[in-house]
């Protein structure tokens, strides 16, 4: 008879022959009982762009793939994901509670007046659609029940400065497009072809 799988002989396999895994199994357990949603997304922040690939890959007719031109773009600025094709370019981003844009990123020639908080916004034209994952904040692990908005960054444009996106995506905005990911994303990859 085969040997029955538990989550605990997984995690002492785990702590004998993948300590990584290990410690980042816990790590999320200990987030996740605590609710520290703001730790949660920055632990689940990388494994976000692998969640929304397999996600468009499943549900659309696109097929994404991650960025690979790190070495020309060392920060990785614009975008995570693109279109096999290289057509459309998806910026994705992990948000439990509010939408916002901002990041962390040099200050440079290019971001001179772009913020005034000490992040900096995306300047127009970095990507195609913006994708949020909203994980479920009550069971935040279980990555079947996230939901995924995807807005075009014609809606994010900052109508006070036409050369930047909005720092935070105001939920009279967002929630038009709740449900609609599907279809913002074929929609936006139709207009570039």
């Amino acid at each position: 008879m085969a040997d029955v799988i538990t989550e605990v002989s997984v995690k002492n396999w785990l702590a004998e022959n993948n300590k990584a895994l290990f410690y980042l199994w816990q790590a999320q357990s200990s987030l996740t009982k605590n609710t520290n949603n703001r730790d949660l997304g920055k632990l689940f922040a990388e494994a976000n762009e692998y969640i929304v690939r397999d996600w468009i890959n499943s549900k659309t007719s696109l097929t994404v793939v991650q960025r690979d031109d790190f070495s020309d773009d060392p920060d990785a600025s614009g975008y995570d994901l693109l279109t096999d094709d290289g057509l459309l370019k998806l910026q994705v981003k992990l948000r439990a509670t509010d939408i916002h844009l901002e990041q962390t990123r040099r200050h440079s020639k290019k971001n001179v007046n772009s913020g005034d908080t000490g992040h900096i916004r995306y300047s127009v034209g970095e990507a195609d659609v913006f994708i949020f994952s909203r994980p479920d904040v009550d069971d935040y692990l279980d990555i079947d029940k996230w939901g995924y908005i995807a807005i075009p960054e014609i809606a994010l444009v900052d109508p006070k400065n036409l050369n930047y996106l909005v720092p935070r995506v105001n939920k009279s905005l967002w929630t038009q497009y709740v449900g609609r990911s599907v279809e913002v994303l074929e929609d936006v990859y139709a207009s570039k072809k």
